[in-house]
């Protein structure tokens, strides 16, 4: 049931058409795979630059006809890097080990380690390119530069930046300086905004996972991270709810939760905050709360995802996604579960054929089926924990 529920973390996004200039390899690629590579990078002492395409893939045909055929670009990576280059419907093992989901990706690893030391989503023309690349040579996880395109360039910088500085943050932790990797993961709390949609689900998804992977060894931590988890409830309840489970003190937002929901003047709050809430409710088996106060119209909320998805996917200049991922199975699924979990069989039954209708899919099919047989069974189990603490 753990995969049928898990939710995609959104990188960036998508199709934009750029003309069908012809697929090239170019020759700074090496045909090694990526052990061989780390192994030879290490011991010649240079980076590695994995280069994440496909054929079908505009702004990467755009790269290959500018940024790889760019002498400057050639002669840096043949003098400093070993370069690969991955085909992303050819090596599928590869892209999903390294979570790859949008085209082109490029991901860096120093000589020093042999964690991931920095990654860019998305088009960068060779300037930009050689400003990252030689940043990584000194260590230095350096923002790239913006161009005179502010707007969207200002935006994918931005996330460029985030990006990098999480990988910074990981490696220093996993070379046990946690103070240093605690600055990072505070300066990233305080920084990603919420106003672009991928930021968002960084901030909310991700970032909380590495904040108590860091607070359970690092006790500064998670005093760090309880003053500002403190002073949101004042005037940020959503950033209240996502570090109380970064914290592991869930049960202070179901507190929360059950005081507010019997207030009608709090619905807008509660309808404010439905997203971060409901995993917490969820996974606490609050299925009828769910079902009550988060999703009351569930057909209406069905199509709200729908559509939510459907955004996801519009065309971005810089990047696009695997022709085969969709979003919205795996965005649905708990206002699916929650139904089944509060014995509401009929309105669940509504809520699969509204999915199917609007997406019927080999995937959805086995979500929606993966989720009814885990949610059926976890009803079955409660029922007699139920019984035992009413008595």
């Amino acid at each position: 049931m753990n995969k049928a529920i898990e939710r995609a973390l959104l990188s960036t996004a998508m199709i934009f058409f750029w003309g069908q200039s012809a697929w090239c390899h170019a020759d700074i690629f090496s045909d090694l795979s990526l052990d061989q590579a780390k192994q030879q990078a290490k011991k010649d002492q240079k980076l590695l630059l994995v280069d994440f395409t496909a054929s079908w893939c505009p702004p990467c045909k755009k790269m290959e006809s500018t940024t790889w055929s760019n002498s400057d670009v050639q002669d840096w990576v043949k003098e400093n890097a070993i370069a690969l280059q991955v085909d992303v419907d050819k090596d599928e093992k590869t892209t999903a080990a390294l979570n790859v989901e949008a085209m082109p990706t490029l991901v860096l690893y120093t000589p020093q380690s042999s964690s991931e030391f920095g990654r860019q989503v998305g088009f960068m023309g060779a300037s930009e390119l050689l400003q990252w690349l030689e940043g990584a040579k000194s260590g230095k996880v350096h923002k790239v530069e913006q161009s005179k395109n502010q707007g969207q360039d200002q935006n994918e910088n931005q996330s460029n930046d985030i990006w990098s500085r999480i990988s910074k943050a990981r490696e220093l932790q996993s070379a046990a300086k946690n103070g240093e990797a605690l600055e990072e993961y505070v300066w990233l709390w305080n920084n990603i905004s919420t106003a672009d949609s991928t930021l968002r689900d960084v901030r909310y998804s991700m970032l909380p996972v590495e904040i108590k992977r860091l607070s359970a060894t690092l006790p500064a931590a998670k005093v760090k991270f309880t003053e500002l988890r403190d002073a949101a409830e004042k005037d940020n309840r959503g950033d209240w709810i996502v570090l109380n489970g970064a914290l592991g003190d869930n049960p202070r937002t179901l507190a929360w939760f059950d005081k507010v929901k019997i207030d009608a003047k709090q619905g807008e709050i509660l309808k404010k905050n439905a997203t971060l809430l409901e995993p917490v409710l969820y996974s606490n088996s609050r299925w009828t709360d769910l079902t009550n106060y988060l999703y009351p119209e569930p057909i209406a909320k069905v199509n709200e995802i729908y559509k939510r998805a459907k955004d996801m996917t519009k065309p971005r200049p810089d990047t696009e996604f695997a022709k085969d991922f969709d979003p919205f199975p795996n965005m649905v699924l708990l206002l699916y579960g929650s139904y089944i979990g509060a014995g509401r069989d009929a309105d669940a039954q509504k809520i699969a054929d509204e999915c199917l209708r609007l997406d019927n899919t080999s995937a959805m099919r086995e979500a929606l089926d993966n989720m009814a047989k885990g949610m059926h069974q976890a009803r079955a189990v409660q029922k007699p924990e139920q019984k035992k603490a009413s008595k």
